[in-house]
């Protein structure tokens, strides 16, 4: 028993440090399905403001509004095969910059490698290129659509690799450059490697793995300890190995 107990403690403890990260999304809504607070204003979309929340998960940041658009719009525009029905596009109904965006500060732990990953889309009758800027943290990069300009909503996987410097991260996506749109939709966070251990936790895990040997070498010694013509020493050897197992 205490060799099992000893071993699960000691699997337990290198599974939570070496083991795959999550794959779950760690943002709220990242692909903008949430409609609770969808309000159709015509053209099946609704223009939030700067500083706006209505959006589960997001805040609107920028210069002006974006658009949160739905499947049913006039635009010809469609979501990313990857989100869903909704999406947003950066720009709103204003021609070229400035633009705006979203934000949504998550929680991290320091010292682990996370990736954001998120769809650029792109449509020549509304002007390409276009792009936008990627912050996640300390790490940053702009991203820019290659539309060859035949390409009607074309959506592009981009990606941005941080590691935490805290409990908190901020991540935010705004647009750069573009005319009349700049789409943007599933938006992930993953992490993908946790934090590397602190000296005490390898001591730990060390004396944890030690131990689970030194049992493990008890064990077998009972197993072949007393000669087969000796029955009374293998009832002996027996109550012990019941009494340290």
């Amino acid at each position: 028993m205490k060799v099992k107990l000893t071993t699960a403690v000691a699997l337990m403890s290198a599974f939570s440090i070496f083991g795959s990260a999550q794959a779950a999304n760690l943002l709220t809504n990242g692909s903008f399905e949430d409609t609770t607070n969808f309000v159709n204003q015509g053209n099946d979309t609704m223009d939030l403001n700067v500083g706006s929340t209505l959006m589960p998960g997001w805040t609107v940041g920028g210069s002006h509004y974006v658009s949160w658009i739905g499947p049913t719009n006039p635009f010809n525009l469609t979501a990313s095969p990857s989100g869903g029905s909704y999406f947003l596009d950066l720009t709103g109904y204003i021609d070229g910059a400035p633009f705006s965006g979203v934000s949504q500060t998550i929680t991290t732990t320091p010292g682990a490698t996370y990736l954001l990953t998120f769809d650029l889309g792109s449509s020549p009758q509304w002007g390409v290129q276009d792009g936008l800027t990627a912050t996640a943290g300390s790490a940053s990069s702009v991203f820019t659509s290659t539309n060859s300009g035949a390409q009607t909503n074309l959506w592009q996987a981009e990606s941005l690799a941080f590691t935490a410097a805290g409990t908190a991260t901020t991540i935010s996506l705004i647009g750069n450059s573009g005319f009349n749109y700049i789409g943007l939709d599933n938006v992930s966070v993953v992490q993908t490697a946790a934090s590397v251990p602190e000296p005490a936790i390898w001591m730990m895990m060390l004396i944890g793995f030690g131990g689970i040997g030194a049992a493990l070498r008890t064990r077998r010694g009972c197993r072949s300890s007393g000669p087969a013509s000796s029955p009374g020493r293998r009832r002996v050897d027996a109550a012990a190995c019941r009494a340290t197992g």
